[in-house]
């Protein structure tokens, strides 16, 4: 009893003033009280007020969240109509109502999307990306294929399992390099970002986010206001959870010290300065990433005898954690690890290696004759 004394007084200390400084009977005030009482202390000061000259005002616009007030003096009106909302508005700008069929949609929504096989569009905000185990006769099925419908994908407490491919594929099968070439065209879809030229990213490269990686990482920790502030800041027309959902990302390739050198050699500021430095032709396929359908590509042909660079490798597995497919293609077999803490692809023999194989125009292969060639590629025996 004494505690509710002591929280009704510190409700009329706060009030006592508006209420009764320049009381009247003629002018009587009143109490309007948005949303409906959340606990037992405040319907006790509903009680008090509605007993005082006062005139009481409860709204409860979301009939869904349940109001603690019970009082035998208690004027109810209920309507069918309901409006969810987070906080009341001050202005009317403030004020979103739905329409019915915004409300029937909505219980359309709950019916339909609460499994694993319907899903709106862009249903979920985040994801991990678990890298699957295959065949290399398989890669021409999930290459194309939604990611709702690859063995692991599932969504758990509103985040998405996203089965990706991560695979080094070396050797040439048969050593035809015509074949080869032409199942690397096939692989080449609007969704797949292709890259060519090794290294692709050089330590000497101009990137405008070099000089602030030791600001925006700091202390171990991942500083999202400093760098959504800064005018390096190269992500700013993303929709906003695809922002956080790449900053996620970078923190968490820092964390899991997947490369070498973080946190021993200042590896964790190079991969700053690539994570948030990357080319359009990415950030405009992560902008229509939805997960749970097709995921973007990446494809990585390395035909010469030049190393990965560490920058490379960053981009590499930065790309696979936001969930790109990464498929790399190393006719010669050589080494493309070099710059990886631990085991992170997985590695099929596809047949002979074949060293100084020429870049074609990829623009002058033509498939039309060829609509079996990525099958016998991949084909055993």
């Amino acid at each position: 009893i004494l505690n509710k004394a002591v929280y009704l007084l510190c409700f009329i200390n706060r009030y006592q003033a508006q209420f009764f400084k320049n009381f009247s009977y003629d002018n009587i005030p009143c109490f309007i009280y948005m949303g409906g009482c959340n606990d037992e202390n405040e319907a006790m000061f509903m009680h008090f007020l509605a007993r005082t000259p006062i005139d009481v005002l409860i709204l409860c616009p979301n009939r869904a969240e349940r109001c603690r007030l019970e009082d035998n003096i208690l004027y109810d009106i209920n309507y069918e109509e309901q409006l969810a909302i987070d906080k009341f508005p001050i202005q009317n700008s403030g004020l979103h109502i739905g329409t019915a069929a915004y409300h029937a949609e909505r219980e359309l929504d709950t019916l339909m999307y609460n499994d694993d096989t319907i899903f709106r569009d862009k249903q979920y905000d985040k994801a991990r990306t678990v890298s699957l185990q295959t065949m290399d006769r398989e890669i021409k099925i999930l290459w194309e294929t939604e990611i709702k419908y690859r063995p692991g994908f599932s969504t758990v407490d509103g985040s998405v399992n996203i089965p990706v491919i991560f695979s080094k594929f070396s050797g040439v099968k048969d050593g035809n390099v015509r074949e080869y070439m032409i199942m690397l065209k096939k692989l080449m879809t609007p969704e797949t970002v292709v890259v060519d030229k090794v290294p692709n990213i050089l330590s000497t490269d101009a990137n405008p986010i070099k000089e602030y990686a030791t600001e925006f990482f700091k202390n171990g920790r991942l500083h999202r206001d400093k760098i959504k502030k800064s005018r390096a800041y190269r992500y700013g027309f993303l929709r906003d959870e695809m922002q956080d959902y790449i900053l996620d990302k970078l923190e968490f390739l820092i964390a899991q010290k997947y490369i070498k050198g973080t946190f021993e050699n200042g590896t964790e500021y190079t991969i700053v300065s690539v994570a948030l430095n990357l080319p359009k032709e990415v950030t405009r396929l992560l902008q229509a990433f939805d997960f749970t359908k097709k995921n973007p590509k990446l494809l990585y042909i390395n035909t010469s005898d030049e190393l990965i660079s560490l920058e490379d490798t960053i981009y590499l597995t930065f790309l696979h954690l936001l969930g790109f497919d990464v498929a790399l293609f190393v006719p010669t077999g050589y080494n493309m690890e070099k710059y990886f803490n631990l085991k992170l692809m997985e590695e099929h023999q596809l047949g002979d290696y074949i060293y100084d194989i020429q870049i074609p125009d990829w623009e002058s292969i033509s498939l039309s004759l060829h609509t079996s060639w990525r099958d016998r590629l991949f084909r055993h025996g």
